[in-house]
């Protein structure tokens, strides 16, 4: 109980909700209350714009409620003894008729699992043969990333690829969702690296991909697994069902990462690494500059404490950034979706290499803080416990920030902006 009034987690009916929103042109129909549908259409909405001003007049009290995304049946006391197809049937029939949409998705909310309604079938007898899918049990119980693969493998399913020819030097990007806090610049950012190579992405999987792309997925000579945790069943699943091989990747975090990242998948596509290498290392020595003014100064980044949360195998990419390249000591590591534990033994292995074994046993909100790189729940439960740091955020929820500029923690730029907002964090 204790863990859960700490750390706010995202669970797997949200993996699958934002994977769903993460395709363009879908409508991602919930059957359920409607408490169950304004943080997930808020958050998506915030992510992707998909209008240019907001009204909430646009959206009929019905269904939407106001919101633009992910309407709702609001199903009652009534609907869980009954049944709620009524209500479906006219929710999906008002989508039909007055929704531009390219796919129709419907997912149960955890109640509305155990009424029973065939959704599938009665979206069906609505929606005749458009791509329809169907996510009946949501998985309440288990996590955001999860939740985030039953869907786009259900995407991927419904969709049914054929199997094309490979495109040389194309490649997809899976792991990459709606409710990472950069996904706009992660996706600019290993667009950009990898082009610099003669690479091309052909579909980043459920991260504002349209239903074309996924049709054409096998196109592409390789999937590349940027974060493991979110998408590797998934890349799995399009091996053995297209033949498409793929790669697990550190995230690449930090100038060393990104230059693996990058050498790796030119290996694999017989392509020269050597251009995006060149630029990581101009930032890697622009970088420079900026950190040895300041450690002759006031002596930091190094030795400053910084505490991470994250995924495994984040974990292991930003705590290898701090502390090999900025020469910084861990405090603590806040792990997101425990559960999913592909890169635990390496981040295990890591910090105990680094002997910061205590590391792994110190409690985030027990910690002396100096900077701490996480969700604005996160932070702010920590300064609600009278906690004095700098808090950085690196995922969702966040704490209102509009980036008008996008922005990433991943590749080139993200290890340039990472020094940015480590040396300003500890001059605060």
């Amino acid at each position: 109980m204790n863990s859960y009034l700490k750390s706010i987690t995202p669970d797997g009916l949200s993996g699958i909700i934002f994977a769903l929103e993460g395709i363009a042109g879908s409508v991602v129909l919930l059957n359920g209350p409607t408490g169950c549908k304004f943080y997930h259409s808020a958050t998506s909405d915030n992510q992707i714009l998909r209008q240019l001003e907001f009204d909430p007049l646009n959206y009929p009290i019905n269904w939407y409620f106001g919101q633009p995304r992910v309407p709702c049946t609001y199903l009652d006391s009534g609907d869980y003894i009954y049944g709620g197809k009524d209500k479906l049937v006219e929710a999906l029939e008002y989508i039909r008729d007055n929704v531009a949409h390219s796919i129709v998705a419907i997912v149960n909310s955890p109640g509305a699992a155990l009424i029973g309604d065939d959704l599938l079938g009665i979206a069906r007898s609505v929606l005749g043969d458009e791509t329809i899918i169907a996510i009946e049990t949501p998985g309440f119980s288990s996590d955001i990333c999860a939740g985030f693969e039953t869907a786009a493998i259900a995407l991927i399913d419904a969709i049914d690829p054929p199997k094309l020819a490979p495109t040389a030097r194309t490649v997809n990007l899976l792991g990459i969702s709606i409710f990472q806090k950069y996904v706009l610049g992660d996706l600019a950012e290993l667009r950009r690296l990898l082009g610099l190579c003669g690479i091309t992405v052909n579909c980043a999987l459920c991260a504002d991909s349209s239903p074309e792309a996924v049709r054409n997925i096998s196109s592409a000579e390789l999937n590349v697994v940027v974060r493991p945790e979110y998408a590797r069943e998934t890349a799995e699943h399009l091996k053995q069902r297209l033949g498409t091989p793929y790669y697990v990747a550190e995230p690449p975090i930090g100038f060393a990462a990104t230059e693996k990242f990058v050498r790796d998948i030119c290996d694999m596509l017989g392509c020269d690494a050597a251009p995006a290498i060149e630029v990581s290392e101009r930032a890697r020595a622009g970088a420079y500059t900026y950190i040895s003014r300041v450690n002759s100064l006031v002596g930091l980044p190094k030795g400053a404490r910084v505490s991470v949360e994250g995924t495994y195998s984040e974990q292991l990419a930003y705590f290898k950034f701090f502390v090999q390249y900025l020469g910084m000591l861990p405090e603590a590591a806040l792990t997101f979706c425990p559960r999913v534990d592909y890169a635990k033994l390496q981040f295990e292995e890591f910090m105990r290499g680094h002997g910061l074994a205590d590391v792994l046993e110190r409690d985030i909100f027990e910690a002396q803080n100096e900077l701490v790189f996480a969700s604005g729940a996160t932070i702010s439960q920590l300064r609600n416990a009278g906690q004095h740091f700098v808090g950085v955020e690196n995922a969702l929820p966040g704490l209102g920030y509009i980036d008008v500029i996008p922005k990433t923690h991943l590749g080139v730029a993200g290890a340039s902006l990472l020094v940015e907002q480590v040396l300003n964090g500890l001059l605060l």
